[in-house]
């Protein structure tokens, strides 16, 4: 979920791949971000009917933080340069990953897993709030952020969902769930590798923003 706003020139090491570039049509580009704002908005309800019945403040949280995410999914920036169609599907297998694997188990630290899933939903609001109209699932070219949460790491959105994920798996000790954190983990990289390789000007970031997803790790 990185994203891009332009900045005044690139540099010969910045170029762009020829193969990047967007070859999807209009057309598809809007049933694209019409089907994600509706299953993002499917999410929100979802977690506010939970904040209703029940519920916590971190299903404020998520109702907020997926309903901004189905209103940038119809009001983001073009974008100049994207994945191709198995990278764009594969994203999105990505993002809902934990929502169909994650399950509750009885055995957890609940008080560890709860500050973790706090701090990481600190961390999706701010990111999503730091992207704008940059917001992407999968791959793509939507101009360089720099600014906000993209300050310290490059790729603050999937730090924070990672660590909100490890809250739960603590919380919720499982096999499958731990099965379900290395899926999310192991495409996580994959789409910071192609991420990386899409965005214009990307490696004068890099060179100023050292890490990628865990400050003094990667």
């Amino acid at each position: 979920m990185q994203a891009p706003e332009p900045m005044d020139r690139a540099e010969p090491d910045d170029e762009v791949p020829e193969v990047a570039r967007s070859t999807h049509r209009p057309v598809a580009v809007f049933l694209i971000g019409l089907v994600g704002s509706f299953v993002w908005t499917f999410a929100a309800m979802s977690y506010l009917r939970s904040a209703l019945t029940g519920g916590d403040l971190r299903d404020v949280g998520l109702f907020v933080f997926y309903l901004i995410a189905a209103f940038l999914m119809l009001s983001r920036r073009p974008a100049r340069c994207e994945g191709a169609w198995w990278e764009v599907a594969l994203s999105w297998g990505s993002a809902i990953v934990p929502m169909l694997g994650f399950r509750p188990a009885a055995a957890g630290w609940v008080g560890a897993s709860v500050v973790l899933q706090g701090l990481g939903l600190l961390g999706l609001l701010a990111s999503i709030v730091s992207l704008g109209r940059s917001f992407s699932i999968a791959p793509a070219d939507r101009g360089l952020v720099t600014s906000g949460a993209y300050r310290y790491i490059r790729h603050p959105m999937y730090g924070a969902e990672l660590l909100s994920n490890a809250g739960f798996l603590i919380g919720n000790l499982s096999g499958r769930n731990a099965l379900t954190l290395g899926a999310m983990l192991a495409t996580l990289v994959w789409r910071i590798s192609r991420e990386e390789r899409i965005v214009d000007k990307y490696a004068g970031y890099a060179a100023r923003v050292r890490w990628r997803l865990i400050p003094g790790i990667w």
